[in-house]
């Protein structure tokens, strides 16, 4: 990792190298294929216009060609390693190879005739591969290649029978043999319309549609128009504009059905060198990366055999979803993470598990990280049941105090004053009589003691009359402001908040020499607020000594929060902020 001070940390989600990235080679060599494919349609224009072409027709197949071109290039850039881009570039080649039936050159008449109607297979091919691009099932790829052998294979047989009688057979073969492709086709549509999310079915149903209406009227506008007289100028027309829809179609659904753009594995390798990614930044990196906006990476917590996200919740991997997949991570051999991703538009892992390979390190630290606030949570929660269980061991020492030794001081205290009144004349009344009283402040100091421990108003009557009684007892002028909710907050909550102002209480009384003190008790939404202001000398802080200390350490252990400000002659104000719920 760089150490470079001058590089800030990352506040935008989408790393700015991975937000739009350099002109490399793909750009480069998509530059070149589209002047190349210019310059062949303006060759091609050229050919055409000689005395034996015919130029109306070329300048439509030219054109048509550059729009399949300009749709193969945008979907390749916006995707290198989506196969849609390709597969358009490939029916542009098929679409130039057609256009050479029309330039009136007799050396190229056999291989029109040969891939006359390979515009119609690549189109198919398109249909069952959107939007990985790649064929999923097998019957998907059966169908691509049974219309491959339809087109390639019956128009290089019907080439060979030309003014023969088997042209005829061959013909009509080739005619219901692709109807019956058609329909094939148009059931596996059918399906994944069926089994697709809302999402991504809005996506292909305009797609599908459009799709099957294409490939099925191509063939069939000839079938419809030549026996009604139409003019073969007007049915190449017609055939060239569902042609040119196609491209657009398929466009349309890369770049508006979800599917963003990806970048280079480079652009992820130099954002690696930034510091201060945090953890959603690294999953928005590999998601940018690869283009899917779904992709989630959670991390593997080998102490707890489980994997967890970035917040160290746990995640259950379902590795029986068709529609998504899993890429586990290694480093050195030790698991740390794994990839889900939308394998409807990634089919093949090869590149998730190329950019997870760029990312692992950073993926084995944000395990780390992981871990770490997984053990924390763990840690929270355990310091809560302390201050719990602490809470428990204060009331049942308070109660054995009450019900047991106060009680047993209670009884001597009255026997002893019943010896003294039946022997009133004795030598020993005046000892006795002692006795009883030593009894009696004994007994005084144990509920002292017993209402320090827990005073018995907040068990029985409450937060806030216990505080009420705490400040009406106080040395110092006081008042008390609260409004509370005491249902809603939760035991620990309403000790902590106690002890809190019987603490700042006896230091105001011990320390502050203040002439008025000021405490307010609030509540809102799942917080609770204290404040405890007094207009003494002030220079209180936590670090002073051990009561302010311990009760700063119950109140992270609850996740609250207390603040002091306390400058010399301006007073002190303890302001602590406590969940209602612990």
């Amino acid at each position: 990792m760089s150490s470079d001070s001058s590089v800030s940390p990352l506040t935008d989600p989408t790393p700015r190298r991975l937000q739009g990235g350099r002109v490399g080679s793909l750009e480069l060599a998509l530059i070149f294929l589209v002047v190349l494919s210019v310059l062949i349609g303006v060759i091609v224009i050229a050919v055409g216009a000689g005395p034996e072409g015919s130029l109306f027709e070329v300048l439509e197949f030219v054109a048509l060609f550059w729009i399949w071109v300009a749709a193969g290039v945008c979907a390749w850039w916006r995707r290198p390693t989506n196969g849609i881009g390709g597969l358009l570039l490939v029916g542009a080649v098929s679409i130039l190879i057609v256009s050479t039936g029309y330039l009136g050159v007799p050396g190229l008449v056999p291989l029109y005739m040969v891939f006359g109607s390979s515009t119609l297979a690549v189109a198919v091919h398109l249909l069952l591969a959107f939007p990985s691009g790649r064929l999923r099932g097998r019957f998907s790829t059966f169908i691509v290649v049974y219309v491959y052998i339809i087109a390639i294979g019956f128009d290089t047989a019907r080439a060979l029978a030309q003014d023969t009688a088997a042209f005829g057979p061959l013909s009509f073969a080739q005619t219901w043999l692709g109807l019956s492709a058609m329909i094939m086709a148009a059931i596996v549509m059918a399906r994944r319309l069926r089994a697709a999310d809302p999402v991504h079915r809005r996506v292909l149903l305009p797609l599908f549609a459009y799709g099957i209406i294409a490939v099925v009227g191509l063939p069939n506008v000839p079938n419809i128009l030549f026996p009604l007289g139409a003019p073969a100028v007007l049915i190449i027309s017609l055939q060239i504009l569902l042609m040119a829809g196609l491209p657009i179609a398929f466009l349309l659904g890369v770049l508006l059905g979800s599917f963003t753009r990806t970048t280079p594995l480079e652009a992820l390798s130099e954002w690696l060198a930034i510091r201060g990614a945090s953890r959603p930044a690294v999953a928005q990196a590999l998601a940018t990366t690869l283009g899917d906006s779904t992709l989630r990476v959670v991390y593997w917590d080998a102490p707890q055999n489980r994997f967890v996200d970035e917040d160290g919740d746990e995640v259950v991997v379902d590795s029986s979803d068709s529609e998504r997949g899993w890429l586990q991570v290694v480093v050195d051999e030790e698991l740390v993470g794994a990839v889900a991703y939308d394998a409807r538009i990634i089919a093949e892992p090869t590149p998730v598990r190329r950019a997870a390979e760029v990312l692992a390190i950073a993926l084995d630290r944000e395990r780390l990280t992981t871990q770490l606030l997984s053990s924390n949570e763990a840690l929270t929660l355990s310091r809560v049941r302390i201050v719990e269980a602490a809470d428990r061991e204060r009331f049942r020492i308070a109660r054995d105090l009450h019900d047991g030794l106060q009680m047993q001081l209670v009884l001597l205290a009255i026997e002893a004053q019943t010896i003294a009144n039946s022997a009133p004349d004795s030598p020993m009344g005046g000892d006795i009589e002692g006795l009883r009283h030593g009894i009696d402040t004994a007994a005084a100091d144990l509920r002292h003691l017993v209402h320090n421990v827990l005073p018995a108003a907040l068990l029985e009557q409450g937060l806030v009359a216990a505080t009420e009684d705490l400040v009406d007892r106080l040395a110092v002028p006081a008042t008390l402001e609260a409004e509370l909710d005491e249902s809603t907050i939760a035991t620990s909550t309403a000790h902590t908040a106690y002890f809190i102002v019987a603490e700042a209480l006896a230091n105001t009384v011990k320390h502050a020499r203040a002439s008025n003190v000021r405490v307010a008790m609030s509540q809102d939404d799942e917080t609770m607020t204290l404040a405890i202001e007094d207009d003494g000398i002030g220079g209180a802080r936590i670090g002073a000594g051990i009561g302010l200390r311990g009760l700063a350490d119950r109140v992270e252990a609850l996740k609250g929060t207390i603040d002091i400000q306390s400058s010399p002659g301006r007073g002190t104000t303890v302001r602590v902020e406590l969940p209602c719920a612990s």
